[in-house]
């Protein structure tokens, strides 16, 4: 059986060299890696350490980099990435950023290190020159969130056609002046959403003010901060579309406390269909994301990616569809028992 002795002498290297070149070290010439992976290969050697493949060390690890965990969001597309992961013999590992840029980077260190063997990112902070340079060196995907000027696989549904869908729907039960509360470009989908907005409040021939674009967040506070804001407006505007579900319960809840009850004195709608919005009071009409089916395809590509390193990008879109609930007051002539209306891609 022959040894990594047996590989240094048969490569014209040292042993240590041999180590390097096992490990992946960026720190040896590429003719040198090459020559002892030709002699790894001529002598059949096989290292205790080093898994199911001699051209690469793998864990069977992979890191998914998320904001928080404290939005139902996330969660759900987390299980979809573990089902298919778990499936397929890979163990997930979670990386809780809170938007940090230096939290994120040490994160992606351990990629650059090899002690994962690719990652998904549900969001980032890093520039896209950053992201298009681990993505050279580590297999990565996205999921829910499209970075701007990436090389990446990404899932997600058409925001600006459900930002689109959900701001005609509030249109055709009459509504005129529609505030919108986001996270601003904090999220490409929050601004993609944004983008549907407009496009439908121009369809219609309305201009929206500028107080209207309430930009504090996707978080319960947010929501309650941006209830805040409309309190201290001359009047409050007919409807609320919040790029979430949590920002538009947090306007819910605020708003009640001075007597303003949602689907009666005035409409508002969230985004994601997370299990709350079905159960609050009043019921969250949303925007339906298939959260878990966003996770499940997001890790079939990226074992994809890890088994055939070369294959190109792919964008993958998922439908979205509008849950209609008591949150948003509906024209007469709609029926008031319409429970949803499918939004294909």
């Amino acid at each position: 059986m022959a040894t990594i002795k047996d590989v240094a002498k048969a490569a014209g290297v040292s042993v240590a060299t041999v180590s390097r070149v096992l490990n992946t070290s960026e720190n040896v010439r590429p003719d040198t890696v090459e020559a002892v992976q030709r002699a790894i290969e001529e002598l059949d050697y096989h290292p205790n350490f080093l898994g199911r493949t001699l051209r690469r060390l793998e864990t069977m690890k992979i890191l998914v980099i998320v904001p928080t965990i404290s939005n139902q969001f996330y969660s759900r597309v987390i299980r979809g990435i573990q089902s298919v992961a778990h499936q397929n013999g890979y163990h997930v590992m979670l990386a809780i950023t809170e938007s940090g840029l230096d939290s994120e980077q040490e994160y992606v260190q351990m990629a650059q290190r090899k002690l994962v063997d690719g990652i998904i990112f549900l969001h980032s902070t890093l520039e896209p020159e950053r992201i298009n340079e681990l993505a050279d060196s580590c297999p990565v995907v996205c999921a829910n969130e499209y970075i701007p000027h990436t090389k990446l696989s990404v899932v997600s549904i058409d925001n600006v056609q459900a930002g689109y869908d959900a701001t005609s729907f509030l249109l055709e039960n009459g509504h005129r002046s529609i505030a919108f509360v986001s996270a601003s470009s904090l999220y490409s989908s929050s601004a993609l959403r944004r983008d549907g907005y407009l496009k439908a409040m121009a369809e219609w021939g309305i201009s929206a003010e500028e107080s209207w674009f309430l930009n504090e967040g996707l978080t319960f506070k947010a929501g309650r901060r941006a209830a805040d804001r409309l309190l201290q407006m001359e009047n409050l505007p007919d409807a609320v579309f919040a790029a979430s579900d949590s920002a538009a319960i947090g306007l819910i809840s605020a708003l009640s406390g001075h007597g303003i009850q949602a689907g009666k004195d005035i409409s508002i709608m969230g985004f994601d269909n997370n299990q709350i919005a079905e159960y609050y009071i009043p019921a969250l009409t949303t925007v339906s994301q298939p959260q878990m089916e966003i996770g499940q395809k997001a890790m079939e590509l990226l074992i994809n990616k890890i088994q055939n390193p070369s294959c190109e990008p792919q964008r993958v879109t998922l439908p979205h569809r509008l849950e209609i609930r008591a949150s948003v007051r509906l024209a007469p002539s709609r029926p008031a028992r319409e429970k949803e209306r499918k939004i294909h891609p």
